[in-house]
């Protein structure tokens, strides 16, 4: 009796301790060894101030029950490497305003049912040389874990895992605010707005106008007083009107017109051989006519006139 009821209490203690075994066998599958969550390999995002600081919020702020303190990279210090490695102060010399990065909240909870539930919020803010904010974009990402509930839930795994996919949704939603809430703060690397922040002007020639219907043609002609000159505008009638350029003429152009010898006059005048008499003037419309004499009214010296 004594050695079946050993036998029964090993057996038994066997079977209690069969899942503590499993899990441990499992937690022995899982990875550990985990490489530190960098983000530089993103597109940098250059701001257009003088300064970048990073304020982290979250002790004056803490989540009961945060559990993201043992992760592999907890929460916030992945929150805080993704602002170093993707934002930038480019401004150029002379700039005063500045950025501020804020971390507000940066947790993992164990939920009840064996859930591991995450989330990070931020914003940045653009300060005046005041410290007043004139400009922000914030973004938050959450994200949910069910691991097995027969393993350790808070496993090292568990935990890298859920902050590596909770970060990568926060990189796409904040870069999305920054370029959608800060486009006119966004620069290039060497501190050239991009974006919104570009002021697009087309190239004229000298003496060239842009034409601001944004059709891509260009007026030429000089200006007076720096004033473009004035647009033709259509005949209320409907009529067409042709351009004014091919109706004026120049004096110079008219006066050579007038002045252009006929092809009579290419032959030398038997009269006037030097050309026309420049003394004699045109009739005048108001002289009265000269009619000739009837016949028969002159005579001859030496004759009389015959009555008719």
């Amino acid at each position: 009796m004594m050695l079946l009821s050993r036998s029964r209490r090993f057996c038994l203690a066997a079977v209690l301790a069969l899942p503590t075994l499993l899990a441990g066998c499992a937690d022995d599958d899982q990875p550990k060894h985990f490489a530190p969550l960098r983000y530089d390999y993103l597109n940098q995002i250059n701001l257009n101030v003088s300064s970048l600081s990073i304020s982290d919020k979250t002790p004056t702020h803490p989540v009961e029950g945060d559990i993201g303190y043992k992760a592999p990279t907890p929460p916030v210090v992945a929150v805080r490497q993704m602002a170093e490695d993707r934002l930038a102060a480019k401004g150029a010399v002379g700039v005063a305003t500045k950025a501020r990065f804020v971390i507000e909240q940066a947790s993992i909870l164990h939920e009840p049912g064996g859930t591991l539930s995450g989330k990070v919020a931020v914003h940045l803010d653009i300060l005046n040389p005041e410290g007043q904010r004139v400009a922000f974009a914030g973004a938050q990402a959450t994200q949910t874990l069910h691991p097995d509930p027969s393993g350790n839930v808070e496993s090292q795994a568990n935990l890298y895992e859920l902050t590596k996919s909770m970060m990568q949704t926060l990189n796409v939603e904040f870069e999305y605010e920054m370029r959608h809430s800060l486009g006119k703060w966004l620069v290039d690397a060497g501190g050239a707005p991009v974006g919104d922040a570009i002021q697009a002007q087309p190239l004229a020639g000298p003496g060239e106008s842009t034409d601001p219907s944004g059709t891509g043609q260009l007026t030429t002609g000089a200006t007076s007083g720096g004033q473009a000159p004035a647009a033709l505008a259509p005949p209320l009638d409907g009529t067409s009107t042709a351009p004014a350029a091919t109706q004026a003429v120049s004096p110079a152009a008219s006066s050579a017109a007038t002045s252009a010898p006929s092809p009579e006059d290419s032959e030398p005048n038997p009269v006037f051989p030097a050309g026309t008499d420049s003394s004699a003037a045109a009739p005048s419309k108001s002289t009265p006519k000269s009619l000739s004499p009837k016949a028969g009214f002159l005579k001859l010296p030496g004759q009389t006139t015959t009555g008719q």
